[in-house]
């Protein structure tokens, strides 16, 4: 008995698989358009129900154009995937995940480090010829296997590049540089391999001074302050950025300065300055067509760092947050409006880092100022329309500071409490290009954290520039060393030969 009736579900089963698919309801009201429509609207409803694009939103788009669909029916959709005719891309679990806790999509994200393209040939060193006033040249000669030796070496050199050297005219070594590991390939298709060269820099110049007395001395000086400048263009049409420091406003703390209303008061008034200052630039042929926002960090006080805070400041986290969220929002709202691309930046920072008491919890970027960019970042999403010329950079999970390729310039962020005191900034920064951390091959380093404005040069043509504060004063600090810092928005200007109007507002 128990045998037949094992049978009889056996082919109960057989039957079930062989027998065609039920349906699985009545048709989807999307399904019926997408085969019902001409192709080009069918290509664009497919196109627009794989983006993030809202439910609600392709309802109503469709609702005005007499097809009368609700949300509802635009998500079951969307989540029959392909048995309704349209592809969804597949996506396993673990990157759906992944995709919810990226700070900003990836159609509105650069990357997080900026790089120099690094050249067979030393920057410097490229083998050629410039002319200088006064018919003489400076010569670049190809690496060679041994070092120079005289001057008919030098002349043999020059000669072998081409170059006929005029008759009383000689050649003079300038410089030269020993490269122990240069790479170098034989022949195209060998494999690359690194010997020591010699590299060197000729001058052809006259044989003997054009001028060789007093009176020649003092004809040459005359003649320089006679020379009259070429007159300048009246619009420069290079492209250049504005780029914009917002940095330590630590909402929420109070000092000397106020409390909240004051700190709101104060940022505002330096976005009126900072639309007087691209209205300034504009009137001397030096507007910029790209906004750079810089944040560098410490937007909120926190309750973690000392115990004064429980006792002094005006705001609960969350309410900091919230501040500093909507002053965010209206800074980027005002260069949004007023340029054609815009690019937001943060970095970590201590008084940003999530914690614990005073220890930190997390990677680097458990962090409330790259929470809130993260959160700037969404909303905009949301409006690809009025801001789709905005995009963001936020650090890597496991770092702290980024660098932005800012036209033609790398400028590096990063907020300056990795280091002890400011001194300390270059050898903070030689250890980070060592390492190739982010801002390793920035030519200029933003930092804040130490609430007053410095400058240096640094390197070889390299500057650091640490950002006022925007705070309501340390009082703190003044007590205990008698030193006052000013408040401000620091602003400058990159363009094609490097930084400029560089003003403090």
């Amino acid at each position: 008995m128990i045998e037949k009736q094992l049978i009889g579900l056996a082919a109960d089963l057989d039957a079930l698989a062989s027998a065609p698919a039920a349906p699985r309801g009545p048709r989807c009201q999307i399904g019926l358009l997408l085969e019902s429509a001409d192709a080009d609207v069918a290509t664009s409803l497919q196109a627009v129900l794989k983006t993030t694009v809202s439910a609600t939103g392709i309802a109503e788009a469709l609702g005005r154009h007499g097809h009368q669909v609700t949300a509802w029916t635009v998500n079951r959709h969307r989540r029959r995937g392909t048995s309704q005719r349209m592809q969804v891309p597949a996506m396993s679990l673990s990157q759906d995940l992944q995709a919810l806790i990226e700070p900003a999509a990836p159609q509105q994200s650069q990357p997080a480090q900026s790089q120099r393209q690094q050249q067979a040939v030393p920057r410097g060193w490229e083998s050629g010829v410039r002319y200088e006033p006064g018919g003489t040249m400076v010569v670049t000669a190809p690496p060679a296997d041994s070092h120079p030796a005289g001057e008919a070496d030098w002349r043999e050199r020059v000669e072998e590049m081409g170059l006929a050297i005029p008759e009383g005219f000689r050649v003079r070594l300038i410089e030269a540089k020993h490269d122990p590991a240069a790479w170098h390939r034989d022949a195209q298709g060998d494999d690359a391999v690194t010997r020591a060269v010699w590299r060197c820099k000729y001058v052809i110049e006259p044989a003997a001074p054009a001028w060789m007395s007093a009176g020649d001395v003092d004809a040459l000086v005359r003649d320089a302050m006679r020379r009259r400048r070429k007159t300048r263009p009246a619009i420069d049409t290079a492209e250049r950025a504005l780029v914009v420091v917002y940095a330590d406003a630590q909402a929420g703390k109070v000092g000397r300065d106020g409390g909240t209303p004051e700190l709101i008061a104060r940022i505002a008034d330096r976005f009126d300055r900072l639309d007087d200052h691209v209205r300034d630039l504009k009137a001397v042929g030096r507007a910029p067509s790209v906004a750079y926002w810089a944040d560098a960090g410490d937007c909120v006080e926190g309750f973690e760092n000392t115990t004064q805070q429980a006792f002094t400041n005006d705001l609960t986290l969350t309410e900091m947050v919230r501040v500093h969220r909507r002053v965010t929002f209206e800074g980027l709202d005002r260069l949004a409006g007023r340029f054609g691309r815009v690019v937001a930046a943060t970095c970590g920072s201590n008084h940003g880092r999530v914690r614990r008491g005073k220890d930190a919890v997390g990677p680097p970027v458990d962090d409330w100022g790259i929470e809130v960019m993260s959160q700037v970042a969404d909303a905009y999403a949301r409006n690809s329309d009025a801001y789709g010329h905005v995009s963001f950079v936020m650090p890597e999970r496991w770092r702290d500071s980024v660098s932005l390729d800012v036209s033609g310039k790398i400028v590096g962020l990063s907020h300056g409490h990795q280091y002890p005191r400011p001194e300390k900034a270059g050898d903070w920064w030689r250890g980070q290009t060592f390492g190739r951390q982010p801002v390793a091959d920035a030519d200029v380093l933003i930092t804040g954290h130490y609430h007053h404005f410095r400058a240096q040069q640094m390197g070889n043509g390299r500057l650091w520039i640490q950002a006022p504060t925007l705070d309501n004063g340390s009082d703190w600090y003044a007590v205990r060393s008698g030193e006052v810092s000013t408040s401000g928005l620091l602003v400058f200007s990159v363009g094609p030969e490097g930084w400029d109007d560089l003003r403090i507002l």
